[in-house]
């Protein structure tokens, strides 16, 4: 049955207040697809996989006559073919019919411009591809595995040992690390690490190799580890991995800083800035854009590991953020970033806001000092760090006796950073490094190079691909804006002839900028 034909019938269906007069309509696919998604009037036959059908099918239509009008449906149109051989060869039905093309189909009929229909498809259509649902409509079917609220997102479980197709609502996912039980998230934060037993596991491995080449005199068995799916990955698998303080860190960003949770600095660029803190040559660090203090604990640790020591200071606009971020390093003052700081830190998830920021009091533009043995670290909550950065150039306010530094780390307002970077040249130390965040802006500077005119081609191509979500077409506007400003301060500064740059396509990408 084409989709036209199709939508009639359910629609016309919807309208007729005669039950039975009504077709029955079966969804075909299983439980975990029609969770999140199905037809109007269609009845979701719930099965965990294609071969548990037939037994339904059987129960359901046992009592049901033999010439009563049935519809199915699929995803693709495939599975209710043999489903509709089924109904007819085997239960001797005679009034079947499937839809053509499956729900892809009437999805990309329905959404046709010049028909303008309201799809009778409610919520997500999952699909076999990387998108794995596709939304049609904004209704939210589903019911989140974790907190039972109302969902129509899909995905698999992130422990690849698992790969559950589960349905999870966005907060969870973030909470749960893209897992579907809390065994299976601790799978995931154990896979991050770099632990003995690992490396134990790898060498059995390669001893075993080794022994078994000894004695027969040829390699009889490659020795592999854990497949890793791309460079980047690679690169973060054989790195140190992240202090227990750190984790707890990204977490409690992610649980009260939820919009703002991608902007923690990560293990591969904390143990980048971390190694670059310990070979300045005074130790003296400034850094641009606190937030939670991911990145700040990695450059005061860096500093307290080098030898003589060294200090840290930190700016941060956002009052909430500088009081989250002062706890953090509190913690790390009194306990470092071991076990026990991370179970100090994991405690602030556990409590109101009320019940820990007054641990941090803070009086804008005046430091909050925190020391460790060989270091200290200054937390400053400021209005604008601009202005601060060209105060301290002109070697005046209360911050101005910290400069020179020898490492600047800029992580704040992307439409200034032509303006930070000068400021910084001011206060830096000659051969001193500043290091920009964000520059290769989720790597849609690539398309900033562009002409205007393919910009344009593929802001429309976007717009037909989300058939009018207008909520992912503002947020794709707005990332290639600031991927135009990115590319325009990468070109800016290229032929400056005061420093030298290397650009590291470091996660979102950072530029080392050397002061010559």
């Amino acid at each position: 049955m084409p989709p036209d034909e199709w939508h009639n019938i359910i629609r016309d269906a919807k309208n007729n207040e005669k039950e039975e007069e009504k077709p029955l309509l079966f969804d075909c696919r299983n439980d975990y697809e029609t969770g999140v998604g199905r037809f109007d009037l269609a009845e979701p036959l719930n099965t965990e996989t294609f071969k548990d059908t037939w037994n339904v099918l059987e129960e359901k239509l046992k009592d049901v006559p033999k010439d009563s009008p049935i519809m199915t449906y699929c995803t693709g149109g495939i599975r209710c073919v043999k489903v509709g051989a089924y109904l007819t060869q085997e239960l001797n039905f005679t009034n079947v019919s499937r839809l053509a093309g499956g729900i892809i189909a009437y999805d990309r009929t329905i959404n046709n411009a010049e028909k303008n229909n309201e799809s009778l498809f409610k919520g997500t259509n999952y699909v076999f591809d990387n998108r794995v649902g596709r939304v049609i409509t904004s209704d939210a079917l589903g019911v989140c595995i974790t907190c039972g609220e109302k969902t129509n997102l899909l995905s698999n479980c992130e422990n690849g040992n698992c790969h559950k197709r589960i349905v999870q609502c966005e907060k969870c996912r973030v909470k749960m690390l893209g897992t579907c039980s809390d065994a299976c998230r601790l799978r995931v934060l154990n896979l991050k690490k770099t632990s003995n037993n690992r490396f134990i596991s790898l060498h059995t491995k390669v001893s075993s190799v080794s022994n078994e080449q000894n004695k027969t005199g040829t390699l009889t068995q490659k020795s592999t580890v854990k497949q890793l799916t791309n460079v980047e990955d690679y690169a973060e698998h054989y790195s140190s991995s992240d202090l227990p303080l750190l984790a707890e860190i990204q977490k409690n960003t992610e649980h009260l800083f939820q919009s703002g949770a991608h902007m923690v600095s990560g293990s591969s660029q904390g143990q980048f800035l971390k190694l670059l803190a310990s070979l300045t040559k005074n130790g003296k660090i400034l850094e641009v854009g606190t937030f939670t203090g991911y990145a700040t604990s990695c450059l005061w640790n860096g500093v307290n590991d080098r030898e003589g020591g060294g200090i840290v200071l930190s700016l941060e606009r956002d009052k909430r953020a500088v009081e989250l971020a002062g706890n953090h390093l509190k913690i790390m003052e009194e306990y470092g970033l071991g076990a026990k700081s991370a179970s100090v830190a994991a405690k602030l998830r556990e409590s109101n806001r009320e019940d820990w920021k007054d641990n941090i009091q803070t009086e804008e533009g005046h430091p909050i000092t925190f020391r460790r043995v060989n270091s200290e670290c200054h937390l400053v909550h400021v209005s604008d760090a601009l202005g601060t950065l060209e105060q301290m150039s002109s070697k005046s306010g209360p911050l101005q006796h910290f400069q020179p530094f020898d490492l600047i780390f800029i992580d704040a307002d992307k439409t200034r950073l032509l303006e930070y970077v000068e400021a910084s040249l001011l206060i830096l130390n000659k051969g001193g490094l500043i290091v920009v965040d964000n520059v290769l802006w989720k790597g849609l500077v690539l398309d900033a190079t562009g002409s205007q005119n393919e910009n344009k081609k593929r802001e429309e191509s976007d717009i037909l691909h989300d058939h009018g979500n207008q909520e992912e077409i503002k947020k794709s506007k707005r990332a290639r804006k600031l991927a135009g400003i990115m590319h325009r301060f990468n070109e800016a500064i290229l032929d400056d002839d005061r420093i030298e740059i290397l650009m590291l396509p470091i996660r979102d990408g950072l530029s080392l900028i050397r002061k010559k």
